[in-house]
């Protein structure tokens, strides 16, 4: 099986002026009151694509030493049939690869093939050319144009405003609301989720509940719905396809995904227009003796592997084509991804391109990032107090990384780990960290040395690149044993008054000088001054199930 098989963000957990105005022109929410909302800013459409990996015909002949140019850059052609940008490394002499938006080259070394004019990198086994096929059709947007304002439930106008102190009001279909005004979906309380209503005697009655995924329920049925855009909708689950429907006045349903964080919400990919797109993730995945239409009915497992895939790849290259988010912090990464599927739609062109590519097992064509599913995944927000619910993070594939099955060397670590007492927490956690390791580098990622002090005690559990660059930070967890149908919580721990994984905690383990001059100090300090820096945890089960996810440490201050 390959290694990849295997969902959410608020659009504005910090909203933005505009929306707080235009929230209160409907008789909605205050601007602090942080519910999933598309920002009033607009997010500009993809830019010009960046050269990844580029295809030789645009290249001059290779030189006598195999070097290839175009408009002043230097390009090498690998064994494997790519083309990538290079650079000699001024100590060492070495070509080595550079990303096209980064100054200095970040990949390994690259070493001529003796006799011919391909290079190989160091250390890889040199794999069989594959066929070139046929360029792939554009055919332009695929996507409606959503009009959200044709979504509206709310019937707000005419609604008197009644506040009331310590509470933020809302209206839905005529009806005005309340929550508490220290309700945040991003560091959720379930004791501050209540959603309450003016009796006749002007008392607050509980009413519903708004849940972590941003859906509000009222009633006792309970009826559903949802802020979205600046509107409230409707939705209801097709209890089919179990998924969420949002319904408008006289206008088509949005089946709708999680997006960047789980309470934020974007359309379905168009299913029934791009059958091509789909039969070439299988065979990437290797599901090609599947045919079913995912449109229809529920998902089987190999089916959301794949959407998954088309999914998280779409997305990545939202980002990669789009320069206000591909500089944007990382902070607001998921966000804006959100905001320009709305108003843009899906790359479907580009991911069409992409997945042909890898199915055929050709070079990328020019501007398509190789896929890294971190940089499509979802980011998991931490709640006060520096925990993550696992449980949730366990049923929505967008938010953790995707199934497949251990190679040798991964399951030999596994057998190691289970073998040893649960009493053994320093080998047990050293151990746990080893499987992450091993489980990245089958799947392509590089590992970056150093990282700790104290003789390796204390500091970064790992730090790691990825294919397009990106640099990322793991911190490694064991989920600890509770209830056998419920996963528990993992919590970061308090060092130094910071909360681990905490910008502050980063810069505190930084301070060390044994951090500061290693590999991965150098790469960590860089990224965050950037605000490129990319945090995950590594959850492991006692049955030794590994969830790795992205996360966002904002919510605990």
């Amino acid at each position: 099986m390959p290694a990849w098989s295997g969902t959410s963000a608020p659009w504005a957990a910090r909203p933005t002026p505009n929306i707080g105005r235009a929230a209160r022109r409907r008789g909605g929410y205050e601007a602090s009151f942080t519910v999933p909302q598309i920002s009033d800013l607009d997010v500009p459409g993809p830019m010009p694509p960046m050269a990844v990996l580029v295809p030789g015909a645009q290249l001059s002949a290779p030189s006598a030493d195999g070097v290839l140019s175009h408009n002043g850059r230097t390009y090498l052609e690998l064994v494997t049939r790519e083309t990538v940008l290079a650079v000699r490394d001024p100590a060492t002499g070495e070509f080595r690869e550079r990303a096209p938006h980064q100054l200095a080259a970040t990949g390994a070394p690259l070493q001529r093939v003796a006799g011919t004019s391909t290079w190989t990198r160091s250390g890889a086994a040199t794999p069989v050319p594959q066929a070139i096929s046929v360029p792939v059709t554009v055919r332009g947007r695929l996507d409606p144009v959503w009009d959200l304002q044709r979504y509206d439930v709310s019937q707000a106008r005419g609604v008197p405003p009644l506040p009331m102190p310590g509470m933020h009001d809302f209206v839905v279909e005529g009806q005005r609301y309340y929550v508490d005004m220290r309700f945040v979906l991003k560091a959720y309380k379930s004791q501050h989720s209540h959603i309450m209503q003016r009796d006749a005697n002007g008392r607050l009655r509980n009413q519903g509940s708004v849940a972590e995924d941003g859906i509000f329920r009222l009633g006792m049925a309970p009826l559903t719905y949802l802020p979205i855009g600046g509107v409230t909708s409707r939705v209801e689950v097709d209890t089919v396809r179990n998924k969420w429907r949002l319904y408008g006045n006289g206008v088509e349903p949005i089946y709708l995904d999680t997006g960047g964080h789980l309470s934020s919400w974007v359309p379905e990919l168009r299913l029934r227009e791009i059958g091509d797109i789909i039969a070439d993730a299988r065979r990437v995945l290797g599901y090609t003796g599947v045919s079913s239409d995912m449109s229809q009915g529920l998902m089987s497992t190999m089916d959301k592997h794949t959407y998954r895939y088309m999914q998280q790849y779409a997305r990545q290259l939202i980002v990669f084509d789009t320069r206000a988010i591909r500089e944007a912090s990382v902070r607001d990464r998921d966000r804006l991804i959100d905001e320009h599927i709305w108003r843009h739609g899906y790359p479907y062109d580009r991911l069409r391109q992409a997945i042909s590519a890898q199915a055929d097992g050709r070079a990328l064509p020019v501007g398509i990032a190789q896929f890294d599913p971190l940089q499509g995944m979802a980011t998991v927000s931490a709640r006060e107090g520096g925990s993550f619910n696992l449980q949730i993070v366990s049923r929505h594939d967008q938010l953790h990384y995707p199934r497949r099955q251990r190679s040798d060397a991964h399951q030999r670590l596994f057998e190691q780990w289970s073998a040893l007492s649960i009493q053994a927490t320093a080998a047990r956690g050293k151990a746990n960290e080893l499987m992450y390791q091993q489980m990245l580098v089958d799947d392509g990622y590089q590992i970056l040395s150093g990282g700790t002090y104290g003789g390796g005690q204390y500091g970064f559990d790992l730090v790691f690149t990825g294919p397009t660059g990106a640099v990322y930070l793991l911190e490694v967890k064991h989920s600890p044993p509770g209830n056998p149908d419920r996963l528990s919580p993992v919590s970061m721990a308090m060092r130094g008054g910071y909360w681990q994984m905490e910008d502050r905690w980063v810069e505190a383990v930084l301070a060390h000088s044994e951090v500061a001059r290693s590999q991965a100090g150098v790469a960590v300090r860089q990224a965050l001054s950037n605000q490129r820096l990319f945090k995950l945890i590594g959850a492991t089960t006692s049955n030794g199930t590994q969830y790795l996810f992205k996360i966002d440490m904002s919510p605990v201050r």
